[in-house]
């Protein structure tokens, strides 16, 4: 299934959660989704989830939804919304979809206006984070393949915000679209100007969710649904019309992927089976402290890797395995070390392999705060995520939040960063 957002006359995040609810089945005497998605996600997200509705409208002769918000107190900076969404019991894919978006929007407001301007306008209402999470959440449940979007109409003239009276399309729309095509600002010379078409907001979904600029792609559509924004717009209807487009049947697989899975199980990462050893001993005559000073020196000479299990031994003794994982090539120089270090008389050698995932070290933002991050990736594809566990005591220490907290958020983020690398 294809999601075609037609935006000829912009996008905003509240007509894109309207538009959305429609294609949904949505009606106000039968809200459908708005109760069984939206609220629940607004109720997870910790936002009184009664703050919205859903009305019946009208714009320029179409008949259409119209998502309202009810004023309400907001996050005071971007950094409150992106970790209230990772403390919060929205589902994860959500949750990382949100603090991304807001992510992408705090980038292009500091470009805008400052890395010092704490108190973006952006987020002066409650109704950006709602139509964030709402719009995200809508989107979840309907799962399309793709998302793809009409270059979106911009407008013109001019907007208020809380930095003044601004010229349309804002700096931070810009931002959030470089890049990416748009149709403009489409009014005529000597018409009255439109006003903003795209939002901040619209802008920002946009950009995360839209695969693809182009037309209405082919197959065979199956839903539409028209989201109104909240003013008439002079000379043209102020909707967003989204289309569900089921594809032409996409053929055969390619005959080429079992020759390449054969090959992925004989060797992945340059390494095969049988390039490593396993060296293992029963040890119940040695102290701790000398098993433990026996495993770093195993370390210490090139141990892939050292540990311990417990085990029951003759006469009911207890005792402790010592494993030892080695390179084939290391087995009697390591063998060697582990006769001097412990009291054993011999060692088990089990030949195996190894499958690596390749690895990367990268940095990821939490706020305004860095955190290093261990990335493992299979077959091109994100896989593994491990957090530095002395940078997440530092954030958590200077945030005020629980390490497991901080540790999840840094998960999240650089799965959302990192995932189509």
């Amino acid at each position: 299934m294809i999601l075609y957002l037609d935006c000829a006359n912009g996008i905003s995040g509240d007509m894109l959660v309207a538009a959305l609810l429609a294609v949904s089945g949505a009606r106000p005497d039968d809200p459908g989704p708005l109760d069984d998605v939206v609220r629940p996600a607004l109720a997870a997200a910790g936002i009184d989830p009664r703050l919205v509705a859903l009305e019946e409208t009208r714009r320029g002769g179409f008949a259409a939804l119209s998502f309202r918000v009810a004023d309400g107190p907001g996050f005071a900076t971007f950094d409150e919304l992106i970790m209230s969404m990772y403390a919060s019991d929205l589902e994860q894919p959500v949750a990382d979809a949100v603090a991304s978006i807001a992510e992408r929007m705090a980038a292009a407001e500091a470009e805008v206006h400052g890395r010092d301007d704490e108190h973006l306008h952006e987020l002066s209402g409650i109704d950006t984070a709602i139509d964030l999470i709402s719009a995200v959440s809508l989107l979840h449940r309907l799962a399309p393949e793709r998302v793809v979007a009409s270059p979106p109409a911009l407008g013109d003239g001019s907007v208020e915000t809380a930095h003044g009276v601004l010229p349309v399309p804002a700096p931070a729309v810009l931002s959030l679209l470089a890049g990416l095509p748009t149709a403009g600002g489409l009014t005529a010379p000597g018409a009255q100007p439109l006003g903003e078409l795209t939002t901040p907001t619209g802008a920002a979904l946009l950009a995360h969710f839209a695969e693809e600029f182009t037309g209405l792609p082919a197959g065979r559509i199956e839903l539409t649904g028209y989201g109104a924004g909240q003013r008439d717009v002079p000379g043209r209807p102020n909707l967003l019309r989204v289309v569900v487009v089921e594809p032409p049947d996409a053929g055969a697989a390619n005959a080429g992927e079992g020759a390449a899975e054969a090959e992925a199980d004989a060797a992945v990462g340059g390494h095969g089976r049988g390039d490593h050893v396993l060296l293992e001993t029963n040890v119940d005559d040695l102290s701790a402290e000398l098993l433990a000073h026996a495993a770093d020196a195993l370390r210490e000479a090139g141990a892939v890797d050292v540990w311990m299990s417990e085990a029951l031994m003759k006469k009911g003794r207890p005792g402790i395995v010592l494993h030892v994982l080695a390179a084939a090539a290391d087995r009697e120089r390591l063998g060697a070390v582990i006769f001097a270090e412990t009291s054993t008389f011999g060692l088990r050698v089990v030949p195996c392999g190894r499958l690596y995932a390749e690895e990367r070290h990268e940095t990821i933002r939490i706020g305004k705060l860095k955190v290093g991050v261990r990335l493992g990736f299979v077959d091109g594809k994100l896989a593994t995520v491990s957090p530095e566990y002395e940078d997440v005591r530092r954030v958590a220490a200077a945030v005020g939040r629980p390490a497991k907290v901080v540790y999840e958020a840094a998960q999240s983020a650089a799965r959302t960063r990192f995932s189509g690398a």
